[in-house]
């Protein structure tokens, strides 16, 4: 990926970040509830940007992270029957291949460009990481509807159905992830470790 793209995605992030915040301050000053939400979620999204995730990740993660919180504030989730499962789907899925990624970078988890583990590695570990994401949203819900009384739709079908959604979508983005390592797009070293973002060619010699 060239510079100038890597900095269009990176604008766009950055304006996905404006965004969230703006929103904040717009929810702070209405009747409505989730201005806390919504700052909360600014915060992290300097996450990726300090850490110099891949261009690509940090602009899916704010893209995804601010659709789902935008969908709880705003209620977005009454539009249709199955817009709770398409967030449920894709939340998890991005977030567990940014953790992947990030978790490799302080070589807690192998690198998904790593060479030496099997092609089914990454795909595996990334489900098990949007399981874990997955499994943690739900039990924020609970604790929102039953401690906090925050009204949200939950019973127990919604639940399995969003811990199966948040499980496919996340082997979904495995499969992504462990394809965009194998083509050298997350940006790696020879030994597969991740770098932050820059496109590393390496010359290979015969002999």
């Amino acid at each position: 990926m060239s510079t100038a793209h890597r900095r269009v995605l990176r604008l766009t992030a950055d304006a996905i970040r404006a965004l969230v915040l703006g929103s904040a301050v717009f929810v702070a000053i209405t009747p409505r509830d989730g201005a806390v939400i919504l700052t909360l979620l600014f915060l992290a999204l300097l996450v990726p940007r300090l850490t110099r995730l891949p261009a690509v990740l940090d602009l899916l993660l704010c893209a995804v992270l601010a659709w789902a919180a935008w969908s709880s504030v705003f209620h977005w989730y009454r539009t249709v029957g199955w817009y709770d499962t398409a967030v449920h789907a894709v939340t998890p899925g991005v977030v567990a291949a940014t953790l992947h990624v990030l978790l490799a970078r302080l070589r807690l988890l192998p690198s998904p460009a790593d060479r030496a583990l099997r092609r089914a590695a990454t795909p595996l570990l990334t489900t098990a990481l949007g399981a874990t994401v997955a499994s943690l949203w739900e039990m924020y819900e609970w604790l929102a509807t039953d401690v906090f009384g925050a009204r949200l739709r939950v019973g127990y079908e919604d639940t399995i159905a969003d811990l199966a959604a948040g499980v496919s979508g996340s082997l979904a983005a495995g499969l992504v992830l462990a394809w965009r390592a194998a083509h050298g797009s997350l940006g790696t070293t020879g030994n597969g470790r991740l770098t932050a973002g820059r496109d590393v060619r390496i010359k290979r010699t015969g002999g």
